[in-house]
């Protein structure tokens, strides 16, 4: 994803979290909950996100990237879909699974070297994740009040923190032209480094209630990883997975 696309993503989504979230907190200021109320207690919950991802890049393969082509660290910044499903295990405490995807298609040239026609010597560079993960999702206070035996009416706004693990499928990919430091040649060729790894995160966030239904979730999250390049990157390190994450997420609750 380029750059300017992910600035209009980023824009969007602080927006788009605004434009939601002041209503909600002036009606939180008046002591009011969200409006109507559901029969019994939700037990589940699905919802969509939202987000950007930044990685930390500190490998070996990231420098190389940094040092010898023309890319900087903030090109490997990315937008990020998702999705997850929460069972509530206890009245603050739910189980939530959840899957995501982010990528970058980036095209670069060599910092130093040009062809024999004094062209850049150009390639793409791909790199993808997609987190498969597991978490404890803690709230800090009641998520709603329950009146009498068939009502339950939800807070408007509910913190809330959390961690888990899981595993995350990782892509790495160079396709072009490359030069040939002990020969000098120029060469097409295509570099692929992928696998999985396991991965361990935590996050804090809030609930905003929007109806009896529906609600809105703001979430930054910080991811741990690392995993091995293959073949292809014989002579680097293992690629550093790890980074932060912020997300707004749209849901339902049953």
């Amino acid at each position: 994803m380029k750059s300017h696309e992910l600035h209009k993503l980023c824009c969007g989504l602080i927006a788009l979290s605004v434009a939601l979230t002041v209503p909600e907190i002036s009606f939180a200021q008046s002591g009011r909950g969200g409006e109507g109320f559901l029969f019994q207690t939700p037990k589940f919950s699905f919802a969509f996100s939202l987000g950007y991802s930044i990685p930390n890049a500190k490998s070996e393969i990231f420098d190389f990237a940094q040092e010898q082509l023309t890319l900087e660290k903030s090109d490997f910044h990315r937008g990020y879909l998702g999705g997850e499903a929460a069972i509530q295990l206890a009245d603050r405490i739910d189980l939530v699974f959840g899957v995501g995807h982010a990528e970058s298609s980036l095209p670069s040239e060599f910092r130093l070297w040009v062809d024999g026609d004094d062209l850049p010597i150009e390639q793409e560079t791909i790199f993808s994740t997609t987190p498969v993960t597991v978490s404890a999702r803690y709230y800090l206070s009641d998520r709603g009040r329950q009146i009498g035996r068939f009502a339950w009416i939800p807070k408007r706004l509910v913190p809330f923190i959390g961690a888990g693990g899981g595993v995350i499928w990782y892509n790495f990919e160079q396709v072009g032209d490359f030069v040939d430091f002990e020969t000098l040649d120029i060469f097409y060729d295509r570099f692929m480094g992928k696998g999985t790894a396991i991965q361990a995160h935590a996050f804090a966030g809030m609930d905003i209630s929007l109806n009896k239904s529906l609600f809105l979730t703001t979430e930054g999250r910080y991811r741990w990883g690392r995993g091995e390049l293959g073949r292809d990157f014989v002579d680097f390190d293992k690629m550093d997975l790890a980074g932060i994450q912020f997300t707004v997420s749209i849901g339902a609750r049953f």
